[in-house]
């Protein structure tokens, strides 16, 4: 009798009460939307007296739908099912003999169920003390026996003494039993769709869920959620609430259904309603007071736990720094972890190298050539991106020192741009060829560049007036060279919007013929850095002779009694002489009427629909006055000129202190010109070619009395 009762209790004992809803949903945390919850009074069923540990036990059918919640492994012995045959040749050759009273005992659980079977009780409750409470949890879900010991209020203090193990652990709650509580805190599945995976608890609902489950949650405000549950009760925040993802306020309906089934429960006095709202009230501030102290043990968990794993992923990535030492790539990977940014680098991310597992030498043989390609790509993309950073500093600073030395160049010479320089096979070889050991410092570089420039320079403008010579000659088949410097030989480009006229040499430092956007990717051009803007090799292509503007100028030319064919631009410079548009004058009455007058090159870049004629006045007095008008040096702010003695670029208004404190010595200035008129000094400066020519000077009027205007026009 005793041996059939033992049998009966091995497949019934706990069959009626093997579920347990307060671990899945707990405490009327039902599935949202008719999915399937049980309840408290099942969690208590499940969570029984069980004190006839002694007596039979009458046999009962098992409930094939048994504890879902948990689901729990079936351990039917299927004999009728044919197995397959292991092969002898698979077997090893040192099997371990089993002990006789586990040899027919089928896998682990089947180890697990013999032993709690025949163990005494006080020695498998004496290694419950010892255990956690996710342990607990475990073990109830191997035998039917271990589920009965573990899952009877009796054994209530082995669930106390399991929690007592987990440090600074919460007490728990008074709204949930043992099992529920160490459900809520070391579950790792949705209580909803029970898939396993991220989730998050839900303190106030008692339940987990993941995301998608989460959004099933209704909303606090929604119409259909208000007439579920007693006004009364949400404005007095009884109604457990969370914030999804979206910070939405959610409800649990089930909750709010049974709150309101006892709130209707009630008798209709005001006294006996106030009374649950208050007693609602206390249960949730206490709860409340409680999830506060789980989430900061969670957190602190958390915590500890990514501590401990990454303890893990560093000791494993130190062995493998180990065994690339034996074959020589350590170094490649220390430079890896050097380039860490935010704590993060390639090589730790490395799916080989960021786990926890313990690296043995079977695991290194599995990822040692996955690891040793990761790390040969990126010494190639090393080595290219060294190259490309040692170029780039060369180029920047041969830039740089260039800069300095056309700063003393004279620019009414064609000078080359650093593209021109960097395309140079010698300089070219300079900087790609000289060891990656060897520092070129700025003085190195300045040698050579006095050392191999002047030939360079040479050369480079041959070639490139002959290009010019070539355009011109389209026009004016009988051009030379030196009909390039005629005042009347007139550029335009056809990239620019605003067709204005180029001359020689302002055409060389036209920004649309220097743009770096023609050079070739194996250029050092592509190098520069991306300041240094317009600093390609100059390019003829978008330059055509303009006759327009040449008839223009050649106009002009013959009213400074000048040969068109022989006069430089230099020559009217020279010239100084002061040019009058008509068309631009206005009434004196106006605000900014007056004659208006201009000095070369003005005249050049103006309309050429106007009229303009050289000012010839025979009146000394007129002439006097004329020329007052005329802005000196100080109100003239164009950064367009530069020293003819050193070549350096200067403000017009700086001109005189430039001259007295670099050229003392060869220029004489009287005391009282601080100011003079920019003509005067015209042999100590020239326009910067790089300038527009709309910058070259600036134009004035003359504000003349009525009636000499009146008398001037009738005379004309």
């Amino acid at each position: 009798m005793l041996r059939r009762s033992q049998r009966v209790r091995d497949k019934t004992d706990v069959s009626g009460s093997s579920r347990m809803q307060g671990m899945s949903a707990a405490s009327g945390s039902n599935i949202i939307d008719g999915s399937k919850h049980t309840t408290d009074d099942e969690d208590n069923k499940e969570y029984e007296e069980d004190d006839n540990d002694d007596e039979d036990y009458k046999e009962e059918r098992v409930d094939d739908n048994d504890d879902e919640d948990y689901k729990e492994e079936r351990f039917d012995d299927n004999d009728d099912v044919p197995k397959k045959k292991k092969s002898r040749k698979a077997t090893s050759t040192k099997r371990q003999r089993v002990p006789e009273q586990f040899r027919k005992v089928r896998g682990r659980l089947g180890l697990l169920e013999k032993l709690a079977k025949e163990m005494p009780l006080d020695v498998i409750l004496e290694i419950f003390c010892y255990l956690e409470p996710r342990d607990l949890l475990r073990l109830a879900r191997t035998t039917r026996d271990l589920r009965a010991i573990l899952m009877s209020k009796t054994r209530e203090s082995i669930w106390r003494l399991a929690r007592g193990n987990v440090e600074d652990l919460p007490p728990r709650p008074v709204d949930l039993n043992e099992p529920q509580y160490a459900h809520l805190l070391f579950e790792s599945y949705c209580h909803i769709c029970m898939r396993s995976g991220r989730c998050d608890i839900l303190w106030n609902f008692r339940m987990r869920s993941c995301q998608k489950c989460l959004r099933t949650f209704p909303k606090l405000e929604e119409d259909k959620t208000l007439g579920c549950h007693p006004l009364d009760a949400h404005y007095n925040d009884i109604i457990p609430t969370e914030l999804d993802s979206s910070y939405r306020t959610i409800i649990n309906p089930e909750i709010v259904r049974r709150y309101k089934t006892e709130y209707d429960a009630l008798k209709p006095s005001p006294e006996e309603r106030d009374a649950w709202i208050s007693s609602k009230q206390d249960e949730r501030l206490a709860i409340e007071e409680h999830i506060e102290e789980c989430k900061d043990w969670y957190t602190v968990c958390l915590e500890n736990r990514a501590a401990e794993l990454n303890a893990l992923r560093k000791n494993r990535q130190e062995a493998i720094l180990d065994r690339l030492e034996e074959i020589g790539w350590r170094d490649e990977a220390e430079l890896i972890l050097k380039e860490s940014y935010y704590g993060c680098d390639a090589f730790s991310l490395l799916k080989p190298v960021n786990q926890t597992r313990k690296l043995t030498d079977y695991g290194w043989r599995c990822i040692e050539d996955e690891v040793v390609e990761f790390l040969s790509e990126h010494r190639e993309r090393r080595l290219v991106r060294e190259r490309r950073d040692l170029l780039y500093a060369r180029v920047t600073r041969t830039a740089e020192v260039y800069d300095a030395v056309l700063s003393n160049s004279d620019l009414r010479e064609p000078q080359p741009t650093i593209g021109d320089v960097l395309c140079n096979q010698v300089f070219q070889s300079f900087i790609q060829d000289t060891p990656e050991s060897e520092d070129l410092t700025d003085d190195v570089i300045h040698s050579k560049l006095l050392e191999n420039l002047p030939e360079f320079v040479k050369e480079w403008r041959v070639a490139k007036d002959q290009k010019l010579l070539e355009i011109m000659q389209k026009s004016r088949p009988t051009a030379t060279v030196n009909d390039l410097h005629l005042a009347t030989t007139v550029f335009e480009c056809d990239e620019c919007f605003a067709k204005r006229p180029l001359y020689y040499p302002q055409i060389f430092y036209h920004h649309c013929c220097t743009s770096r956007r023609g050079a070739p990717l194996e250029s050092l051009v592509t190098y520069l850095p991306t300041y240094v803007d317009h600093k390609g090799q100059w390019s003829h292509l978008s330059i055509k002779f303009s006759e327009v503007y040449s008839d223009h100028v050649k106009a002009l030319v013959q009213q400074c009694s000048l040969d068109p064919n022989i006069a430089t631009f230099q020559d009217i410079y020279d010239a100084n002489l002061l040019f009058e548009c008509t068309t631009c004058e206005r009434d004196v009455q106006e605000r900014d009427g007056g004659r208006y007058f201009m000095r070369w090159p003005l005249p050049a870049v103006h309309n050429r629909n106007h009229t303009l004629t050289t000012v010839n006045i025979s009146n000394q007095e007129e002439e006097k006055v004329i020329l007052a008008s005329e802005p000196n040096i100080k109100s003239v702010w164009y950064d367009s000129i530069c020293c003819a003695h050193c070549h350096k670029k200067s403000q017009i208004k700086n001109l005189v202190e430039h001259l007295k404190a670099e050229h003392e010595d060869i220029v004489v200035l009287p005391e009282s010109e601080n100011f003079p008129k920019l003509q005067s000094l015209q042999r100590h400066w020239y326009w910067n070619p790089r300038m527009l020519l709309e910058g070259a000077g600036e134009p004035f009027r003359y504000r003349e009395d009525s009636a000499t205007a009146a008398i001037r026009r009738s005379e004309n």
